[in-house]
């Protein structure tokens, strides 16, 4: 009985505090639960949270916010349907894929631009695409036969090649040539991020040459090679995860 009437006490004090949470919560951002289905967990009450962090204010902030409205306006919102992203029909569009390449289509199953400035989720994307497109064709290539000429680039399978070449003592010279790009690279980055240089995310002034004239057909150009990137990088994951698990069979592991 003793036991029963503590947990009692207990609960009711967290109810009255839950309570005037809610209460609070309602009257100064509406009611929470429309709130959720239209700003997610990244709405006016996460925005005042992070105001004063240094990292989320600024002209570049690392945080995403969105701009406090009226009690009204928040009303109004809250009548309409919210805007549904086209590629992942169930979720809401992400607004701040609006006058980005391939923000039309809504793409953000993760919400990943909820909490990261868009231009450096789309750098990363970028840069891991490239390297998946390129991977991709390589492990193909080496599997089908292609080699370096010498004798220490032959005799063994894809998926042995990264212990050989280490054996070989080539990953020293490799990695610095990785290093000295990606020095480059993050300096372009954060010049570009900063607004020191007019540049886009994953603009490494090379290339751009071979792009259409014309700015839509550019811009489908943009397009394909970040889709194409997307599916290089669920290409190559699976290709590695095949080969592993078929005990060393190659492409195309039939």
């Amino acid at each position: 009985l003793e036991r029963r009437q503590t947990v009692e006490r207990n609960n009711g004090r967290l109810a009255m505090i839950g309570i005037m949470g809610l209460m609070v919560q309602d009257g100064m951002y509406g009611n929470p639960i429309q709130s959720l289905k239209v700003n997610g967990f990244w709405g006016p009450p996460v925005d005042w949270l992070i105001k004063d962090i240094p990292m989320c204010a600024g002209p570049t902030p690392l945080c995403a916010t969105r701009q406090a409205g009226s009690r009204i306006a928040r009303t109004a919102l809250r009548a309409e349907p919210p805007k549904m992203s086209p590629a992942v029909p169930f979720l809401k569009y992400p607004e701040v894929l609006d006058g980005w390449v391939g923000g039309e289509k809504g793409f953000d199953p993760l919400g990943i631009t909820d909490a990261l400035d868009v231009y450096i989720v789309r750098e990363a994307e970028l840069k891991h695409g490239r390297v998946a497109m390129l991977a991709t064709v390589g492990w193909i290539a080496t599997d089908l036969g292609a080699r370096f000429p010498g004798e220490k680039f032959q005799g063994f399978s894809t998926i042995e090649a990264h212990d050989k070449m280490v054996e070989a003592g080539i990953f020293g010279p490799f990695l610095a040539t990785i290093a000295a790009y990606e020095v480059y690279s993050g300096w372009l980055f954060f010049e570009g991020w900063e607004g020191r240089i007019n540049r886009d995310a994953g603009d490494f002034f090379l290339g751009k040459n071979f792009l259409p004239k014309d700015p839509e057909q550019a811009r489908l150009m943009r397009l394909k090679e970040l889709e194409n990137g997307r599916l290089a990088m669920l290409a190559f994951s699976g290709i590695c995860t095949q080969a592993v698990l078929l005990g060393g069979k190659t492409w195309p592991f039939l």
